[in-house]
């Protein structure tokens, strides 16, 4: 029954951090120490992020010299393209960019590379035509920090590119007229997470500064920008601390009143509620659909239907969309049996769960072998790397753990190696690579070889437990403290609690295909007060069908507010359960 092989409640605060904090709960002040708060002033920064602490945009490298240049062609009227990746943070940094372009009449266009023929990154047929449509300045987006040769060539024709990216830089960096990076080298920048949208952000800032003076732009104008910054940021699996927590936390603020037509039909295609987004609709319902139309068809469908402000149009490009996402689910769930399978064989083989997980099948596309590759890791906990074969040359997709980071892996690989890879990149947990045939029993010797150095636990799978809470902590106060800690997602997961010995009184199969579970329970404090609680398990009922009324059960769980016919009560939503011992 219980769905986790380790249930780790994390460490208890010392004493006197509890009394540093004692103007909080002890449940809340627990979370502050889980998430190194260590001080009053940045709890109270943490719960409430301000839009005054953003820092100065021109503190990022380079972000003046782009500014100048970008001023110059906007001056001379001359040709701009946005080359923007084709995923959610490429497509919301361009449009970014361009929604600031189209106020000012500049004269621009975009291109959306296609991610089964062309790949990521810049590429030299692209610069090409480039040069023969007479284009002065090319703009990245989400790409372009490693794209050496394909910059160098734009540079021999006259082109100057401006590198706007997040991504890690190689020893040296492009020859480019302007590099936005905060990751680059020397870039003081103080905050280094920003996703490539948000760093788009802050040059638009930095334009509007430049120009005010000189253009007519609106009071606030980047302000209605920062929808795009929250989905990109969220899609992008960003951590939400820093800037990152307050860009999210106010362009939730501006999803909910977005003036975007395509992307309130997008919302309303994903049956959501406007007012009612958070940060796990846009991972779960919002970001896959725009990252759909890569995968499957082409990523402008996307790009298209954000920018859209024709009705007409924008029925016809979700359409697209929709169809897309349904197919990107197809496809993924043919392929994920076939992965599963072949990983099956290889634990049987080994008897035990590889250190790595190593798979692949020539029929696999570019635009789904990071989706099987994070359906292993979630299903295995371990590191995964998935490819297919396109004209003689694997390209994958990676996803890492905690502790261990893909990228850091492949540099490894290419030191010890350097003709192993044709290009690769990416972030901790998430990382593409292309290899030739011929170096791929290569490839994965070195990198079964690589893991072997990391402490995987056996267990399957391991739970994180926040704290230990009594039935008297969950208050309204403490309720409206945890609504404080939103928006949740990586590096600010969802607080996890664990409550002992519950009585259970009722069980209930919830839904018309009674796929969930809601589950009565009464419990008693350490002075015999009782408490009666309502928990949720949705698409769990077959997970916990042994469960009955009489049963003594630990319960690890989130918590949230139940909105029903007008009244409100606690609910508590089960991550998992077992028998009392």
């Amino acid at each position: 029954m219980q769905l986790y092989d380790i249930w780790n409640l994390k460490k208890e605060a010392p004493l006197d951090f509890f009394k540093k904090f004692s103007c909080y709960p002890k449940s809340i002040a627990q979370l502050f120490y889980n998430r190194k708060i260590t001080d009053k002033k940045a709890a109270e920064l943490f719960l409430n992020p301000d839009y005054s602490h953003l820092k100065d945009p021109f503190l990022l490298k380079d972000v003046k010299k782009a500014v100048l240049r970008i001023k110059k062609a906007i001056k001379n009227k001359e040709k701009i393209v946005i080359y923007h990746d084709y995923d959610a943070d490429g497509i919301c940094g361009s449009l970014i960019i361009t929604s600031l372009f189209s106020e000012l009449s500049v004269n621009f266009s975009t291109y959306t590379p296609n991610r089964q023929t062309e790949g990521y990154g810049l590429n030299e047929e692209f610069i090409k035509k480039a040069k023969d449509h007479g284009v002065n300045l090319i703009i990245t987006v989400d790409c372009g920090i490693n794209s050496h040769k394909e910059i160098k060539l734009a540079n021999s024709f006259g082109i100057d590119v401006i590198v706007v990216d997040h991504h890690l830089p190689d020893k040296e960096e492009p020859k480019a007229c302007a590099i936005v990076n905060p990751k680059q080298k020397k870039c003081s920048y103080e905050f280094k997470d920003l996703c490539a949208t948000g760093v788009a952000f802050k040059l638009v800032c930095a334009l509007i500064e430049e120009l005010k003076g000189e253009y007519k732009i609106k009071e606030g104008f980047e302000k209605w920008l920062l929808d795009l910054v929250a989905i990109a940021t969220i899609a992008d699996m960003m951590p939400l601390f820093g800037e990152n927590r307050i860009l999210v936390k106010y362009g939730l603020i501006v999803l909910k009143k977005t003036r975007r037509v395509g992307l309130k039909r997008l919302i309303k295609s994903s049956g959501l509620t406007l007012s009612k987004i958070n940060s796990e609709a846009i991972a779960y319902q919002i970001a896959p659909r725009i990252n759909a139309t890569s995968r499957m068809t082409h990523a402008s469908f996307s790009y298209n239907l954000l920018s859209a402000r024709d009705e007409d149009e924008v029925e016809r490009l979700i359409f697209e969309v929709e169809q897309a996402n349904k197919e990107r689910k197809r496809v993924v769930d043919l392929a994920l049996k076939k992965a599963i399978a072949k990983t099956e064989e290889r634990i049987q083989k080994e008897n035990k769960i590889p250190d790595v997980i190593i798979v692949g099948d020539k029929e696999w596309t570019p635009g789904i072998v990071g989706l099987i590759a994070g359906r292993l890791t979630e299903k295995y906990f371990r590191p995964a790397f998935v490819y297919g074969e396109v004209k003689g040359i694997l390209k994958g997709s990676c996803r890492g753990i905690d502790g261990f980071n893909v990228v850091e892996a492949m540099h490894e690989c290419y030191a010890l190696n350097k003709g192993i890879f044709i290009h690769y990149g990416g972030h901790a947990k998430a990382g593409g690579f292309s290899i030739f045939k011929d170096k791929e029993k290569e490839f994965f010797k070195i990198l079964n070889n690589i893991a072997k150095k990391y402490n995987f636990d056996e267990k399957k799978r391991k739970l994180d437990i926040d704290y230990a809470i009594t039935p008297a902590e969950i208050d309204n106060n403490f309720l409206n403290l945890i609504n404080l800690f939103e928006p949740f997602g990586e590096g600010n997961q969802e607080p996890i609690f664990l409550m002992k010995n519950l009585s259970v009184l009722q069980v209930k199969l919830l839904g018309v295909q009674k796929k969930h579970i809601k589950i009565n329970v009464k419990v008693s404090d350490d002075k015999s007060k009782l408490f009666f609680f309502e928990l949720v398990g949705f698409n769990m009922a077959k997970n916990f069908k042994e469960i009955k009324p009489n049963d003594k059960i630990d319960v690890v769980f989130s918590v949230s507010v139940n909105h029903w016919n007008g009244e409100e009560r606690i609910q508590l939503n089960i991550k998992d359960l077992r028998f009392h011992e």
